[in-house]
């Protein structure tokens, strides 16, 4: 092992901790089962994942790369995106057992496409300068912060197996060592031939120090390890070792979904209206929402569209302020079904079985996209003025309110539930139901960080780019695990949930997707609490909204 660039894999390989530390892997199935209640994530095995990227890389490990057709452009904004997309997301669901497992499924796959394009290095004249532009797109990715550290952490994974004699691993991860080694580390190793490489005016094109010394160390691996070893005296020695890595299959867990290991279909690419693979943060975000914007409007203009509440008078002297309307498929909003959702049954903590949920606790009021004034948004926006929660009030709603504020400045988008029916100033009596004793204690007793573990949210596109619907996905999340969430209440009146949409990188990796998908985009968003013991189940969806094709240049305000 101590020979070449193995001196240094040796020397960055993490080792377990101790019999207990948290990468054992007994230990990370025992950590694993309490947050995700099956605990048999390390051990599970599944076959998908050989079969969707094993195929891939079969298809084009064994041909010549040079007759193969190299991706366009296009895709490869697209690939390079979905990549950045999956690798957040892993980040977020993963345990330390598993990340770099998952991490290098979506890497290998990523740089393995490429891979026509580094073969044609080798052409002259204009052949060699087209693919020196595409591949710098590939360089801009390994730039991107963080990335080239994991395509390091997952090499050293591979470069570890790599010594393993054949026949000591399974199908699928001899399939991922094959294009590992044929496929990935010749493209990262043409990179250091890209020093210039037609991208002049951004510099982010052009191979960064991390990118180099992954060139550096793709070239010095290829040279000094050609070929696989055959059959080993020590194959006793190196399976006690290798059974410290989880096969590259086992990674599928609880924590994971399908969605995770679908290769990306040709043509998704073609879906996004932008097809422009920047990643956009908050600040640069504000300046993109504001120019979307055909005119500022001003005024609520709310009360003029009451006749969702049963036909309540308007006052409003700006009606064509407010286009957001409940009913419309084109920019529009409307209830969404809670018993098309499953949730927790009440044998679930024995069982493990889910059921359709019970119509929702509460019904949607109204839902308000919105443009902030100030460029900080507005956490608390059922104590702003003109807000949605203040306008209610105006047109004589005295019901109890409950908020979901999703703050993105300087868009925000709030929706507001009641009870059906429900008493001015009460949240639902309990009556005997364990969903509604929970909603209380929620509501008038718990701590944030008590609810921060108990509000779940889950999403479900119902139209939309193939990149959104994988991105998005349907799991329930425990959303302040990800991101901040605040809490205000104020007794009689309202209990709001605000969330940061701004305070996860993945999140605004999710929502530049969104924005770009928009306009063609049904999506449907329901609530829950999550129950996690029997006197809390089963559970009960809270409310639900769906947003039809949402027109981000038609939003009200600026409030």
């Amino acid at each position: 092992l101590a020979q070449g660039p193995i001196v240094h894999l040796a020397s960055t390989m993490a080792q377990p901790k101790s019999a207990k530390g948290e990468d054992d892997p007994k230990s990370a199935m025992k950590s694993q089962g309490s947050q995700s209640s099956c605990g048999t994530c390390i051990s599970g095995v599944s076959k998908s994942l050989g079969s969707v990227f094993g195929r891939a890389a079969a298809d084009v490990v064994e041909d010549d790369l040079e007759s193969q057709s190299p991706p366009s452009l296009v895709r490869m904004r697209f690939l390079m995106r979905w990549a950045r997309l999956q690798l957040g997301l892993i980040e977020m669901k993963s345990s330390s057992q598993s990340l770099v497992h998952r991490q290098r499924v979506v890497l290998d796959y990523v740089i393995s496409m490429v891979a026509p394009w580094s073969a044609r290095l080798k052409d002259e004249g204009k052949e060699k300068e087209v693919a020196v532009h595409h591949l710098g797109y590939l360089v801009r990715f390994l730039n991107k912060e963080g990335v080239a550290a994991k395509v390091k952490a997952t090499n050293t994974l591979s470069a570890w197996q790599f010594q393993a004699p054949r026949g000591m691993l399974d199908e699928s991860d001899e399939v991922a060592l094959r294009m590992w080694h044929r496929m990935v580390l010749p493209t990262l190793g043409a990179l250091a031939q890209l020093t210039e490489n037609g991208h002049e005016k951004d510099r982010s094109y052009v191979p960064g120090p991390e990118c180099l010394e992954l060139a550096a160390w793709a070239g010095e691996f290829l040279s000094a390890n050609k070929v696989r070893r055959q059959s080993s005296l020590f194959r006793r020695t190196f399976s006690t070792k290798l059974a410290r890595f989880p096969s590259m299959e086992s990674f599928v867990s609880c924590f994971s979904s399908e969605s995770e290991h679908e290769e990306p279909p040709h043509g998704a690419e073609h879906e996004l209206e932008h097809q422009s693979d920047s990643e956009e943060d908050g600040a640069q975000m504000f300046e993109s929402f504001l120019s979307m914007r055909s005119g500022t409007f001003s005024g609520s203009g709310l009360l003029e569209n009451l006749w969702s509440l049963g036909g309540l008078a308007s006052s409003s002297s700006a009606p064509s302020a407010w286009e957001f309307k409940r009913g419309e498929t084109d920019h529009g909003w409307d209830e969404a079904d809670a018993t098309q959702i499953s949730v927790r049954g009440s044998n679930f903590l024995k069982d493990k079985n889910k059921f359709p949920s019970e119509a929702s606790v509460f019904e949607v009021v109204h839902l308000d996209l919105y443009e902030c004034e100030d460029q900080k948004g507005y956490p608390n926006i059922s104590a702003i003025d003109n807000g949605v929660v203040k306008e209610l009030r105006k047109a004589g709603d005295e019901r109890f309110f409950f908020v979901v504020n999703f703050c993105m400045p300087p868009l925000q988008i709030s929706c507001v539930f009641a009870a059906k029916g429900g008493l001015a100033g009460q949240l639902p009596p309990a009556d005997g139901s364990k969903s509604a004793a929970l909603l209380h204690r929620f509501v008038e007793e718990m701590s944030d960080a008590e609810r921060s573990h108990r509000f779940k949210v889950i999403p479900w596109v119902r139209e939309g780019p193939w990149i959104v619907q994988k991105a998005v996905g349907r799991t329930p999340a425990i959303i302040g695990k990800s991101l901040k969430v605040s809490y205000f209440h104020e007794k009689s009146n309202y209990f709001e949930v605000s969330v940061d949409i701004f305070s996860s990188s993945a999140a605004q990796r999710i929502l530049s997707l969104l924005k770009g998908a928009a306009k063609a985009l049904t999506l449907e968003v329901f609530f829950v609490l999550e129950g996690k013991d029997p006197e809390e189940l089963p559970e009960h969806i809270l409310g639900g909204f769906r947003v039809s094709r949402g027109d981000l240049s038609r939003t009200r305000g600026p409030v």
